[in-house]
């Protein structure tokens, strides 16, 4: 299973690129935040190249599409900024766009979404046995940010060993982990440095972010393939980086983000 995760930023023009990402990477399931495009019009795009691709229900989730090649996938919860998926009756596949930090309110509401999906998706386990959990989208945070590691957000670590032990007791209470390998691929040792490029004067600004991520459940990891975890920059006919190695506004302010979780 080949995921393909992009913020298309509301860019009408963006099938062509996406096609292309698709057939070029053998996407299986593609995950679509601020997409505003046709997507008939892709569909049939790439069913013209052979790949056929359908529609996954996010009714309630007017903010993600979500389509792919996978045939048995069911709608769990769906939210304002999550859509859960359930892929061949084992793996759930939660796509989220969450709250924005332009807004000073929006880190207690984040906080308070990431409870619902967090909540959701350990009764969602509980009730199909399985702890084969992903989430992939735009989070909005960087993954040192208390969104992402705090026990009661989603709990996302860099080290596996430790999230291997499944749960963490804070306070007299457990709370499930999640492993978390966006870090990897935090620091200039590679390019590019982030998916999202910010500008600012605020006195803490770090400039590149890794707001666009994957963690999946520790009981995952022998079937995640590091290697194909990537911030995408480029297709066979298009750069997306201008000319100062940010991302290209007019394509999109995010770069999108593949990686591959192997069948059992």
């Amino acid at each position: 299973m080949r995921v393909l995760f992009w913020n298309t930023h509301k860019n009408e023009k963006i099938n062509i690129i996406l096609k292309e990402l698709i057939l070029e990477n053998h996407i299986s399931i593609v995950a679509l935040a601020e997409y505003t495009a046709d997507i008939d019009d892709l569909i049939s795009a790439v069913h013209l190249q052979g790949k056929h691709l359908k529609k996954y229900t996010t009714i309630g989730c007017d903010r993600l599409k979500i389509l792919g090649t996978i045939e048995n996938v069911q709608p769990g919860d769906q939210s304002t900024h999550a859509s859960i998926q359930i892929i061949n009756e084992k793996d759930i596949l939660c796509c989220v766009h969450l709250q924005s930090k332009g807004y000073p309110d929006h880190e207690e509401r984040r906080n308070i979404t990431i409870n619902q999906i967090t909540n959701e998706i350990c009764a969602l386990e509980t009730k199909l046995g399985t702890e084969n959990s992903i989430i992939v989208g735009d989070f909005n945070v960087n993954p040192f940010d208390s969104a992402c590691i705090g026990a009661r957000n989603f709990h996302s670590l860099p080290i596996y060993e430790t999230t291997a032990n499944k749960s963490r007791r804070v306070s007299g209470q457990d709370f499930r982990m999640f492993y978390n390998p966006m870090w990897n691929l935090l620091g200039d040792f590679n390019q590019p440095y982030g998916t999202f490029y910010y500008n600012g004067s605020t006195s803490d600004n770090i400039f590149w972010n890794i707001y666009d991520q994957v963690i999946i459940r520790p009981s995952l990891r022998k079937r995640f393939i590091d290697s194909s975890l990537k911030i995408v920059t480029e297709t066979q006919t298009k750069y997306l980086l201008d000319t100062k190695g940010h991302p290209q506004k007019t394509i999109s302010d995010h770069l999108p983000i593949i990686f591959e979780i192997s069948e059992e």
